[in-house]
């Protein structure tokens, strides 16, 4: 599992529709932008030359700059995406359905556990050993049902909108194309 560090908001204009993301800097010198306005969740994950925290202030000019242009392709995706989702709406309620057994925990779920089991450790339940054996196993399946979610996914969007199964984070992906549905329906009402 990727341990996410900073985390900072981009925002850019497209064709005048204010667009925003979040931008997470990793620990292995990734970064995950994800857009959250005018659309909520599809997901990118970059590379950038390895560099630590402290940024100086160019070098945060630079990765901004990098994360913009992703953010814009991020934009132009959904939209081209949007255009499809009609045509596959029954076949992805269902899958969301069946992809939604395989449960994952939320970062905010994960860092809810690692502190609660950290907690336990701290107050003597457990000693450190058993409490890294127990998160190194909890990570351990989590990055296995991750892997199969993700999978699985990426199956779904090779057999549907094979125009886009090129596209990383699969999930993020699904989960935009399932609440675009449902929010259309519910404006339908």
């Amino acid at each position: 599992m990727i341990c996410m560090l900073g985390v900072r908001t981009i925002e850019i204009e497209v064709e005048g529709i204010p667009v925003k993301g979040t931008l997470q800097w990793s620990t292995q010198s990734l970064y995950q932008l994800e857009l959250y306005a005018p659309y909520s969740g599809p997901v990118y994950t970059f590379s950038f030359p390895k560099l630590f925290p402290p940024f100086q202030e160019e070098t945060l000019s630079e990765i901004e700059q990098n994360a913009k242009s992703h953010l814009r392709t991020l934009f132009f995706k959904c939209e081209g995406m949007k255009k499809e989702i009609p045509k596959i709406e029954s076949a992805l309620k269902e899958f969301w359905m069946e992809i939604q057994s395989i449960s994952v925990l939320s970062p905010s779920e994960w860092k809810e556990k690692n502190e609660f089991l950290k907690q336990a450790m701290l107050e003597g339940y457990m000693d450190k050993a058993i409490y890294e054996k127990t998160i190194h196993d909890l990570t351990s399946v989590m990055e296995k049902k991750q892997m199969e979610r993700e999978k699985r996914c990426e199956s779904f969007l090779s057999q549907y909108l094979p125009e886009f199964s090129h596209l990383q984070n699969h999930f993020s992906w699904i989960r935009f194309c399932y609440e675009f549905t449902e929010k259309k329906h519910l404006l339908l009402l």
